[in-house]
């Protein structure tokens, strides 16, 4: 069982300070969750302390860490969120609010609660993108801890989990805990096939584990015989991940080939092993990537550079599919804060900054799609059922990600057009839109966007009618809508 002692010992491990606010939130929460049990016997205190230790493990602020201890004393104690201010300050309290749920409220069905419960955090996010951070290293703790619970609510908090805390986890770039909370749903969802993976793993990696060290081995020798400071490191792609792309590449043959059987080799999966190349500076990532080159011969049709381009939840790194004697293998290449930023997401983003998060609060919403998005959304959507739906069909569902005329990544769901992406771009690009190219080639503004499409716009336009069944966004319709209605 994790201890108080525990949690100071990693803040201080991480240099995060606040130590003894902290202890003061662990002794209040101590005493409010005094005489409560978990359904695994244990007293309630060590579900919070076990948050605590997640969230400080990941590089959370401090005022993050307290209200992790913090999150349940609202809802299952007689303490207020005025008091919880008094003592700890409105940052605190807004925190604890945002990942609290809804009390004394009469609802008229279990998916009404739900949604409205859903809403709530989702709101609280665009007002405090911290509260993310606790509800997953919450959920993370529970997951961990789900076998004490019947069969039924398994598998309905796994449904959830991977419904809305994996995108989350996702969008915030928290690599680390999404994988985790992938791996423990799937295992509850379908255990058969969680195994049968797991095993086809386990059995390939043994089969090429000489082949992996000699990889590593032999690109650590030319790293340091070129004079490149870099730590290498070799990764296995997780259960989960990699049944979702033998399924992928599954559908891909059946697309290509209506005859081919729904069996798939995991070889055939590029980077379910990978090399990852930590380098101490910028210019080092593409001197290592030379080097690398120098030693195995690349398949260039899976090169990507996510330095140049980063991802829209902050990932960097260069990605190039190497060709061994036995199996492929996907060198990653990155600094130390890149990776650092690949498995804490947003938290470690903050920690890296030295400020505290009122400072960088308004960074963070330019630098993160997502943020920009779901700050849109939560203004135009009221109702607690629409504005969840949006959600998860506009930010959670399948996207296309594609470059805009500055070469920038933009993320939009499956199916947007031009149009989408010139309001995402701006009012003015969007309401002046006359034409677009992708690619190089012009094309009609409802033509629907793919992968990587490149896109330009020529300006002179104004919106027309056809404009509103064309767009996928909400943002999109609700410009051209008020367009429309200033015209008439």
């Amino acid at each position: 069982m994790i201890t108080i002692d525990n949690v100071l010992d990693k803040v201080k491990e991480n240099n995060i300070g606040g130590e003894e606010v902290i202890k003061r939130a662990y002794l209040l929460a101590s005493k409010l969750h005094e005489g409560q049990f978990r359904q695994s016997g244990e007293p309630y205190i060590s579900h919070p302390l076990s948050v605590a230790y997640i969230l400080a493990s990941t590089y959370n602020d401090t005022e993050t860490i307290v209200s992790g201890l913090l999150h349940d004393v609202v809802e299952d104690t007689d303490i207020t969120l005025g008091e919880i201010e008094s003592i700890f300050g409105s940052n605190v309290a807004r925190l604890v609010d945002g990942v609290s749920k809804l009390k004394g409220m009469n609802f008229s069905s279990k998916s009404e609660k739900v949604e409205a419960n859903t809403a709530k955090i989702l709101r609280a996010i665009n007002d405090d993108i911290r509260v993310i951070h606790i509800k997953c290293a919450d959920r993370l703790h529970n997951m961990m801890t789900i076998g004490f619970k019947s069969e039924f609510k398994q598998k309905e908090n796994a449904l959830e989990t991977i419904d809305l805390y994996v995108p989350l986890a996702y969008r915030t770039g928290m690599y680390e805990i999404k994988k985790k909370l992938e791996d423990l749903s799937f295992k509850v969802l379908n255990p058969l096939d969680y195994e049968d993976t797991s095993r086809k793993i386990n059995d390939y990696l043994e089969q090429n584990q000489d082949t992996l060290d000699e990889v590593a081995y032999n690109i650590e020798n030319a790293l340091r015989n070129n004079g490149i400071k870099g730590v290498v490191k070799l990764r296995t792609k997780e259960v989960y991940s990699t049944y979702k792309k033998l399924n992928n590449i599954c559908k891909k043959q059946r697309e290509f080939n209506s005859q081919s059987t729904n069996t798939v080799s995991i070889e055939a999966i590029p980077d379910l092993f990978a090399v990852k190349i930590i380098t101490d500076d910028y210019l080092d990532c593409y001197k290592a990537l030379g080097v690398v080159h120098q030693e195995y011969v690349p398949d260039m049709t899976r090169f990507k550079d996510f330095i140049a381009v980063p991802k829209t939840n902050l990932y960097q790194s260069i990605h190039s599919v190497l060709l061994t004697k036995n199996c492929l293998v996907q060198a990653q290449i990155r600094t130390n804060d890149m990776d650092m930023i690949d498995t804490y997401g947003v938290p470690y983003f903050i920690y890296k900054e030295h400020k505290s998060f009122d400072e960088v609060h308004d960074m963070i919403k330019d630098e993160l799609q997502f943020c920009k998005d779901l700050s849109f959304l939560s203004e135009y959507s009221s109702r607690n059922d629409s504005y969840v739906k949006r959600i998860k069909m506009e930010l959670f569902s399948d996207n296309v990600y594609v470059y805009n005329q500055k070469g920038q990544v933009r993320e939009l769901p499956l199916g947007s057009t031009p149009i989408d992406l010139a309001f995402l771009e701006g009012d003015n690009t969007g309401y002046n839109l006359g034409r677009a190219t992708v690619n190089g080639i012009e094309v009609p503004l409802d033509y629907q966007l793919k992968n990587k499409d490149r896109i330009s716009f020529i300006m002179g336009g104004t919106p027309e009618d056809y404009w509103l069944s064309s767009v996928k966004t909400t943002r999109a319709k609700k410009k051209i809508l008020k367009y429309m209605r200033a015209c008439n």
